[in-house]
């Protein structure tokens, strides 16, 4: 959400959340070189139990990477420390294979809070912006007839549940698959919890309300009905559910030796 966009009270808490990074990045972090505020606080949609995700550039990382959690000032925040060769690192061996390019997200859409070093700041922005404009690598049909198979276990799990706790075990992980299939099947970006919602927004605006209303149904009033027909209207462009011939094969190596 641009800041323009803000009302009044949200235009207050957003600036406080901006000086309150600033003073953690004085204290916590004061050695790293880029200092960004990203996440919901960014946006200018936190919530009273929002985190406030920090993103540190440093010139050097000898150690590694790292992130961890921290109290500052009764507030919970969330650092993500990282210089460039680990940023480039991340973006690719580990944002791009998962398709969920939360650090990257962070690094072009966040704040800035400090900036001694303006060409770290704008190579960083640039290999993250990179990384998001290539997109997620394109699930092989292996990858998408395991994901097919897992789906359509879900379901059948699902439709065979016989109490509560199972239904809501079953529904939540089989939100979690399908909608991470719907956008990566297509070749989009996929996103994990409060996120999901927007991305499937921007993918298919009429495919993310028919995941509202049958994950809704199914939690509210237990009917399984609109999620069994959601699953079929998704797979249905890849082959439609996979049971019966489905098959795996691990490699021959992967064995203990025989025993002597």
């Amino acid at each position: 959400m641009h800041n323009g966009g803000l009302s009044a009270i949200d235009r207050n808490a957003h600036h406080a959340a901006i000086a309150r990074a600033s003073r953690f990045a004085a204290v916590v972090c004061p050695s790293a070189e880029v200092v960004l505020l990203a996440g919901s606080a960014s946006r200018g949609e936190a919530t009273p139990h929002s985190d406030l995700d920090i993103v540190a550039l440093f010139n050097a990382l000898p150690s590694g990477a790292y992130r961890e959690m921290y109290k500052f000032e009764n507030h919970d925040f969330e650092l993500f420390a990282h210089d460039f060769q680990t940023l480039t690192y991340f973006c690719r061996e580990m944002e791009r294979p998962s398709g969920r390019p939360a650090l990257a997200s962070m690094v072009v859409e966040g704040i800035e809070i400090l900036s001694t070093n303006s060409l770290l700041l704008a190579e960083a922005r640039k290999a993250c912006a990179d990384t998001l404009q290539a997109g997620p690598p394109t699930l092989t049909a292996d990858a998408l007839q395991s994901r097919r198979y897992a789906i359509t276990d879900l379901l059948s799990a699902l439709l065979g549940a016989t109490d509560q706790t199972t239904l809501i075990a079953c529904g939540s992980t089989l939100y979690d698959a399908l909608s991470d299939f719907s956008l990566r099947a297509a070749g989009h970006w996929s996103a994990s919890g409060k996120a999901i919602p927007k991305a499937l927004g921007r993918f298919d605006p009429a495919l993310a309300s028919r995941f509202f209303a049958a994950f809704s149904a199914l939690f509210t009033h237990s009917n399984l009905q609109p999620a069994e027909e959601l699953v079929d209207l998704v797979l249905a462009p890849y082959g439609g559910r996979l049971r019966a011939g489905f098959r795996q094969e691990a490699p021959a190596e992967w064995r203990d030796p025989p025993a002597r």
